[in-house]
């Protein structure tokens, strides 16, 4: 959705203007780290929920290397590999056959970030694939005669081991085949469930490429191989897909898309989604309730706590009995952008026996009558507005509007709405509209902006592990390697409590795209993998690690630093994450 999108697009634009390639990754690890059995700490055997867009289940660094060992043939015996010309030795016979010529997928990186010379392949970021049919270029899907049984689900794809790490694919040097898929399972949009094994290979395509940047950095690529490869490579997922309303509540389907992870026994979740419009965001709801009882039965569960600090979308003000207050907002769209024919408020406030006045005033300068209860829908001065006054279980109140002019009709203008109450109260007030993106849109014109009480549901539930986000490789002219990210949600929670947990990696990350691409990748989208990529590596260790231990042991093994300040507290948490510490901490305590 369009409000995932706009982090993303963001630093491509910041990071292209100033291309210099990336030397270190945020996901790779010092050193290497074994299990109580001794094998390397991937994240293997750990089944990761994912609730997000969805993956680009063709790419190659979501299928394992589990296909075997193959030699290639040098065919024109020139001792160097030339793609589609040398081949690779399929049927193992020693002879280079007509179908056994071997290319290779260049992964484009499009912003000259990672050292990624074209038209030339690197062992650490490109892909050999078998070229079947010789024409160039690698066919894959149904659309091109492959089935849920083929390897790789299209031509097969290989990684090389550079044994003397010259970057090359030498003489003597070993292809090991890709085949299994990383996704074990999809539910997608509308439902329907893809298994791997069954009909993986008719999975939807993750539209603006969302969700297959968050694998990327939770479990993209091989281990010791890629020169960018996620945190925990050897980790599975299983995703459900989001499906967006065109109107709040912009996800309807939570409660489903976690059930269904959790029937599909995950070892830990994620979520990748931020909402505030029409949400009371005090933990009351079914899903945060349903959060809750997961996480006491041991499941960490990890969100995002969202970009919204940065996006003039949140007001927040004490009312003081009997004075009325007016707070000005803007609907207006970007150039190149739809009509924004629909915006949406909520205020919330948290005594129920207080009915504060509330009162529209439309761009023509209007008034609508007051309101303070009950639900209504009314046309006024050519405008469909509509209102209602609900209460959450735990007694706080919301007013929630929505105001229309029709489909493909702009709402735009300067709108204003006056508060007045009966008795003090303090109110926070919220502004979205149909384009879900996390600012630059509809806004608020408002002295009373404030980046705090920015964290978004769900990882407003009690329970979750919430993620902010600091700024990590090329930041920005107005920034600075270290410092919290501008737009990370900041508590605290309506309930008093700081809200945030940890704090983790975000712009500049990169990770993979679809249709064969790597990308840059920013936000608190980016910050939460890494938090869920850490807890696949913790529990590889020690699959019987709860919640409840893997948060305190986040906790825990944080760094703090001059950025920080004194931890905890409500932007920050406590502290940045300290992959390589919170490992250390479970091999000794654990």
């Amino acid at each position: 959705m369009k409000k995932y999108y706009l982090i993303i697009s963001i630093f491509l634009a910041v990071n292209i203007l100033n291309a210099q390639p990336i030397k270190n990754f945020s996901t790779i690890l010092s050193k290497e780290y074994k299990d109580k059995s001794g094998n390397t700490l991937t994240g293997k055997g750990i089944v990761i929920g994912d609730i997000d867009s969805g993956i680009d289940i063709f790419h190659p660094m979501f299928f394992f290397a589990d296909g075997g060992e193959y030699n290639w043939i040098d065919v024109n015996n020139n001792g160097i590999f030339d793609a589609g010309i040398d081949a690779v030795d399929l049927n193992r016979n020693g002879n280079a056959e007509d179908n056994e010529k071997l290319n290779y997928v260049e992964i484009k990186d499009l912003h000259k970030m990672i050292d990624n010379e074209s038209l030339k392949y690197q062992s650490d970021l490109e892909f050999p694939l078998a070229d079947i049919n010789s024409n160039g270029k690698r066919d894959f899907g149904e659309k091109d005669g492959f089935t849920e049984t083929s390897p790789t689900y299209g031509e097969q794809f290989f990684i090389s081991i550079d044994k003397n790490k010259d970057n090359k694919l030498d003489i003597g040097e070993k292809l090991i085949a890709l085949k299994t898929s990383k996704v074990k399972a999809i539910r997608e949009k509308s439902g329907t469930i893809r298994r791997r094994g069954v009909d993986l290979i008719k999975a939807e395509p993750d539209d603006g490429g969302h969700g297959t940047g968050v694998c990327g950095l939770m479990l993209g690529g091989h281990y010791g191989v890629q020169k960018i490869h996620g945190i925990a490579p050897d980790a599975e997922v299983i995703l459900a897909n989001i499906k967006y309303n065109y109107t709040p509540r912009f996800v309807r389907s939570f409660t489903d898309y976690i059930k269904f992870l959790r029937d599909e026994n995950v070892n830990t979740i994620l979520f990748e989604d931020g909402e505030w419009m029409w949400e009371f965001m005090d933990g009351s709801t079914e899903e945060e309730q349903l959060v809750d009882e997961l996480t006491r039965q041991g499941i960490p569960i990890i969100a995002a706590a969202g970009n919204l600090a940065t996006g003039n979308m949140h007001i927040k003000d004490t009312i003081k009995a009997g004075v009325n207050n007016e707070y000005m907002f803007t609907c207006n769209n970007n150039k190149n952008e739809p009509d924004i024919d629909g915006a949406f408020l909520s205020f919330i406030w948290s005594k129920p026996d207080v009915e504060p006045e509330f009162i529209l005033t439309t761009p023509s300068g209007n008034k609508t009558a007051s309101f303070k209860s009950g639900t209504e829908v009314f046309v006024f001065d050519g405008y469909e507005i509509y209102f209602a006054k609900e209460i959450s279980p735990r007694g706080n109140v919301m007013m929630k509007m929505s105001l229309s002019k029709g489909i493909n009709s702009n709402a735009g203008g300067r709108w204003s709405v006056e508060v007045k109450s009966p008795d003090d109260i303090i109110i926070d007030g919220y502004l979205a509209d149909v384009s879900q993106a996390w600012g630059r849109v509809s806004h608020w014109n408002s002295e009373k902006l404030t980046d705090y009480c920015t964290i978004t549901f769900p990882c407003t539930s009690d329970s979750v592990i919430s993620v902010a986000a600091y700024v990590v490789i090329k930041p920005r002219k107005d920034e600075e390697n270290g410092m919290l990210a501008k737009y990370s949600g900041r508590g605290p929670l309506l309930n008093g409590k700081i809200g945030i947990d940890i704090t983790a990696p975000a712009h500049t990350t990169f990770t993979t795209s679809p249709k064969f691409r790597y990308m840059t990748f920013g936000g608190t989208s980016a910050s939460a993998p890494h938090v869920v990529g850490t807890v696949a590596l913790l529990l590889q260790y020690n699959t019987a690690l709860t919640h409840s231990q893997i948060r305190n042991i986040l906790r825990k093994t944080a760094i703090t630093d001059s950025y920080t300040g004194s931890v905890p507290n409500v932007m920050w948490g406590y502290g940045k994450l300290n992959i390589e510490g919170a490992i250390e901490e479970v091999i000794k305590n654990y």
